[in-house]
This record gives structure tokens, C-alpha cells and sequence, in this order.
């Protein structure tokens, strides 16, 4: 099935071998351009034509968009537009309209375009996608591009053999990538390289169940992917719906390059408590909170909030120096109702019965008359079958 869908994206991003080209350019949709302009764009300087590779005796080729400002010396960020489907003797990628304005809307936007020739199926361009990195890295600087920062932009049938390529790594630089309604067979996805995955509403019902997988292996995978629904879209978007959704998405795919290519904004130093705090709410992350809340209380060891958050934690994993902290914590002045019942809720899950009743006894004798979490709270499961817990549980009001 996946093998199919990478063959339907292929027949939807490659004109059909044979067919007679459409006599008016309207009815092309190789001719068609991006649905959005910046200032700019007709002011961009383009190179054509740079050697990149030679394979069989024949050079292949890359086009590059400059900035309008562009000066001489200066290493600009740049974004790759991925050619992985291969061109065709009368049809070559990096002369579609949508892939010249491309080049001409993020050089107006103050990057670097390149697009590039490919020869070959889908099955047999990832060496020519691989090369091409590589040449920017190695020769980058020569072309004004600095060879740290540069992304990636892929579509449709080209996301069959150029997201793997990403996937399995590329020659340092690239940092991340835009991918638009295509699909790919992936053996790992990396953790490390955000993408910005938009999937057309309108597309095809098979492309889009193999994407819809894809997201999934993704988000399985922890991978800082942005997945964007653009409901009312259709294949090609971006060169044929002349639609605030599409020209949104092509702002936002804009603003994830800008995003990519700034250096980080000065920050003040992260706050522990704050990093601690995001473990604990959540109510899943115990070792983590636990250590978190254990690093806290080193520079703030009369806080006695953080002392039983930290028991509370460590008694989640079964740490046995949990008994210290809640105790720690009530010392400190953490001996409310609520607060003596959490220590009795620690003890229970250390397995502490006798010790987790007694708490629970100074809890209710302090005011905690809470029946319905008396019963339904787990930390206390280990206590529900004593006599004593429920002694204690028929004191209280149903």
C-alpha cells in the first residue's frame, strides 16, 4: 500500500511521458507560480546553470535566486528545493514556474533558492539529492551561501526519495525542512530536525491516509514535526488555490525558515522551579520530577512545597528516601489538611500501611473529610482493604 501511494504522488508531481503539452500556459500546471508575493521579487538576482556534478559525462546543473541586496563576500541562509523525482528530456524541474518563483520569493525574503537537475526515477535520485548538499557544504561559501544554515523544501512525489534522504541524514548544515502533501516510506525518523508537513484536505484519499500514517510514525517517533490540516486545499496548493489558506501556509512556511535561520533570541537563564513544575503537572513524569524538585531544593532547602513534591515524586518510583522528604516538608510548615493527607498518600505508595493510616489520621483529625477521593484516589489503593482505612472512611459523611 505504501509502495502505491509513493507511486501516486510521483504521477501527481511528473507530467505523463508522451502527452502533448497544453497549447495555452494557464492550463499547465507547470507553468503556474506560488499563490503569494513579497516586495522584492522581480528585483532578484538569478545564476543559472552551476555545475554541480558530472555523471556519464554530463554536467548537472543548479539555478540560484539572490537576495535583491545581496552583496558579494556575505554567507546567506539558504532553502534547497528538492528535485527527487528526475527530469525529463523536455521537462526539467527547475524551470516549472512554481519552482522559478519559489526561488524568487525566498531570495526576496532575504535567503538563498536553489533549485537543481536530477536524472533518473524517484528510486535513483537520492545520490543526485545527497550530492547537492554536499557541493553547497563543500563549495557554499564560494556562492555566498553559508553552508551552517540551510533547509530543505519538498513536494509530492519528490517527498518519495528526498524526505528519506533527510531523514537518514545529509551533510551538516541543514537544519530542517518543509514538506508539502506528499508521502515517503521512511526507515526512522529523526528527532533532531523540525519540519513544517502540510497535507492538502482535498488531495487524494490514498495519499493522504499514507500521510495520515506517516504524522503517526512521527509523533511515535517524538519528532518536531509541525503538522499542518489545510482542509479546503488541493494537490499543489501553493501554485493552484488562490485561497487564504493557501496563502497563509505559505506565509507560515516563510516564517519556519525565518524561525530556522535566526540565531536563538537572548534568554534569561531557564527557571528550575518551572522545569520542575512541567514534570509534576502532568502526573506521568516521576523520575523526572523527582530529580527536577531533588536539584531545587539544594539552592532553596526551606521550601517546603518543593520537599513534598519531591517525596511525593520519589514515593511514585519507590524511592524509599521519600519517607525524609515528606517529613522534611511537614517541618517546614507543609501541614495542612491536604498536605498531611499527601504525605499519607507517599507512604501508601511506598508500602508503608501502618505509617500511611496514621498520617491519614492526623489528615482527618485535622479537617480532611474528602470521602469521594478517600475512595477513588490510587495512592491509596493499598489501603482500602484495612480495617483501619475503613474505621477511619465510616467517620466520614457519604
Amino acid at each position: 500500500m505504501r509502495f502505491r501511494l509513493a507511486a501516486l504522488a510521483v504521477a501527481l508531481a511528473v507530467p505523463v511521458p508522451g502527452r502533448a503539452a497544453p497549447s495555452n500556459p494557464v492550463h499547465d500546471v507547470v507553468e503556474q507560480e506560488v499563490v503569494y508575493a513579497v516586495p522584492g521579487m522581480d528585483r532578484v538576482e538569478v545564476r543559472r546553470d552551476v555545475p554541480y556534478k558530472t555523471i556519464q559525462g554530463r554536467e548537472l546543473t543548479l539555478d540560484l535566486y539572490y537576495p535583491p541586496d545581496h552583496r558579494a563576500g556575505t554567507k546567506t541562509p539558504t532553502v534547497v528545493f528538492i528535485n527527487g523525482v528526475g527530469d525529463r528530456p523536455d521537462s526539467k524541474l527547475k524551470n516549472w514556474g512554481i519552482y522559478k518563483s519559489w526561488g524568487r520569493l525566498v531570495a526576496a525574503s532575504g535567503w538563498i533558492g536553489v533549485t537543481f537537475e536530477a536524472v533518473g526515477e524517484h528510486t535513483e535520485t537520492g545520490p543526485h539529492i545527497r550530492d547537492v548538499f554536499a557541493f553547497l557544504r563543500r563549495e557554499g561559501a564560494g556562492l555566498g551561501i553559508d553552508p551552517d544554515r540551510i533547509a530543505a523544501w519538498v513536494c509530492s512525489g519528490n517527498v518519495v526519495s528526498g524526505l528519506p534522504v533527510l531523514m537518514e541524514g545529509v551533510d551538516g548544515g541543514v537544519l530542517g525542512a518543509v514538506v508539502y502533501y506528499g508521502d515517503a516510506r521512511l526507515a526512522k525518523i529523526r528527532s533532531d530536525f523540525p519540519v513544517y508537513f502540510v497535507r492538502a484536505g482535498k488531495d487524494s484519499p490514498r495519499l493522504n491516509s499514507g500521510i495520515d500514517a506517516l504524522w503517526a510514525q512521527a509523533i511515535a517517533a517524538g519528532a518536531p514535526w509541525e503538522m499542518v490540516n489545510a482542509p479546503q486545499s488541493h494537490h499543489a496548493f501553493d501554485a493552484l488555490d488562490e485561497t487564504e489558506e493557501s496563502r497563509r501556509i505559505v506565509r507560515e512556511t516563510l516564517n519556519f525558515y525565518r524561525d530556522l535561520f535566526s540565531p536563538p533570541a537572548a534568554s534569561s537563564p531557564p527557571s528550575a522551579a518551572k522545569k520542575a513544575l512541567s514534570y509534576w503537572f502532568g502526573g506521568r513524569e516521576w523520575p523526572e520530577a523527582a530529580k527536577a524538585y531533588a536539584e531545587y531544593v539544594k539552592a532553596h532547602p526551606d521550601d517546603a512545597i518543593a520537599w513534598m513534591r519531591l517525596g511525593l515524586s520519589q514515593a511514585h518510583t519507590g524511592d524509599q528516601a521519600a519517607a525524609a522528604s515528606l517529613e522534611k516538608a511537614v517541618k517546614l510548615g507543609a501541614d495542612s489538611p491536604a498536605d498531611l493527607y499527601n504525605v499519607s498518600c507517599g507512604f501508601a505508595l511506598l508500602g508503608d500501611k501502618k505509617t500511611a493510616l496514621d498520617w491519614l489520621e492526623r489528615a482527618m483529625a485535622k479537617g480532611f473529610d474528602d470521602r469521594r477521593t478517600l475512595e477513588n484516589d490510587a495512592d491509596l489503593a493499598s489501603l482500602r482493604g484495612e480495617p483501619r482505612f475503613q474505621a477511619l472512611l465510616a467517620k466520614r459523611p457519604s
